[in-house]
């Protein structure tokens, strides 16, 4: 029993130093080799030699660059101007002042020709080729080819990419979400919404790229009690917390009551009133009262009086005589 304890030990204390194994690198007038602090692995032979990943190094003999194990077996032949690690298995090297990569076997996954690799989360690497960009994930699969002046992200699987001076979206597949039509998007602070501007006009759209509100707008207020105030040439609009545009027809907004989601506005000489839900009466009224807490307003139509509810229905004196009183 107390054999076979010490010979668990003992496998495990060698398993525990093979594992940490360190390696070194070593000098010997002008050229380098790899020891293991005991033994030397890799005699002195390479002009230079650096550490990659997984005991593999990159050395350097005549000028051209490869990788080798720490055992000294060349994994990736000394054909190449640099070698650096790129992940998952695989290497950037770099011919005649651009990069492409290989993998263990010295298969290329993607083609020598580009300038720079810059690693966006986990999975993306942002490319640049002759001035262009493009996307590739960290296999090296081309996602999003090369072709565009910029690409940034936008959200977790959406960018935007940037061609002839003009914005559009496109996801990590490739596919286009948005053309590049606009100038620019901007994230809404507390929605789940972007505003896309082109020629100094901005609209709405969603996450998934779906145009809400074309870029036709001078601006957009989301603070309306209606949901969007649109600005467009000087008038007023809407865009109802339903989903319903109202077209920007009003000279201004009398008042709002936020408790009732509605607000009264003015075209030409008269008043209507656009609710939350979507209620949109005609501009009839000379007057109009602010609306009690029951959602009765009082006003003047043809120089007559009646009332009108908060969803814009008209109604005669004697079907609120109820207690209702006009507002004070």
């Amino acid at each position: 029993m107390k054999k076979a304890l010490l010979a668990l030990i003992a496998f495990i204390t060698l398993g525990t130093l093979s594992y940490s194994q360190s390696y070194e690198i070593i000098q010997k007038k002008d050229k380098f080799g790899i020891t293991d602090g005991k033994k030397t692995l890799v005699k002195p032979q390479y002009e230079s030699i650096s550490k990659l990943e997984n005991s593999n190094f990159c050395a350097k003999k005549e000028g051209r660059c490869g990788v080798i194990t720490s055992m000294g077996t060349v994994l990736i032949p000394l054909a190449y101007d640099d070698v650096k690690d790129f992940g998952a298995g695989l290497f950037l090297v770099k011919d005649q002042n651009v990069w492409g990569i290989v993998d263990r076997m010295n298969k290329l996954v993607l083609p020598i020709g580009y300038n720079n690799f810059k690693f966006i989360d986990d999975y993306l690497c942002k490319v640049s080729s002759q001035g262009k960009y493009g996307l590739i994930s960290k296999y090296g699969k081309v996602l999003i080819p090369a072709v565009y002046d910029g690409i940034d992200e936008f959200n977790q699987s959406t960018f935007v990419i940037k061609q002839n001076g003009k914005s559009g979206l496109i996801d990590h597949h490739g596919d286009i979400i948005v053309p590049a039509l606009y100038d620019d998007f901007e994230k809404m602070s507390d929605r789940d919404l972007y505003c896309m501007k082109s020629s100094g006009k901005i609209g709405l759209m969603d996450t998934n790229g779906r145009v809400i509100l074309e870029a036709v707008y001078d601006s957009i207020d989301y603070k309306s009690p209606v949901g969007m105030q649109l600005s467009q040439n000087g008038k007023i609009g809407f865009y109802t917390l339903t989903g319903k545009v109202v077209a920007p027809v009003y000279s201004k907004i009398l008042f709002t009551q936020p408790e009732l989601g509605l607000a009264v506005v003015k075209e030409g000489e008269k008043y209507a009133i656009v609710t939350a839900r979507g209620t949109v009466t005609a501009a009839l009224y000379e007057n109009i009262s602010r609306f009690s807490p029951n959602g009765v307003a009082f006003v003047e139509k043809s120089g007559k009086l009646m009332a009108v509810n908060s969803e814009g229905k008209e109604m005669v004196l004697q079907e609120i005589m109820g207690g209702v009183r006009p507002p004070q």
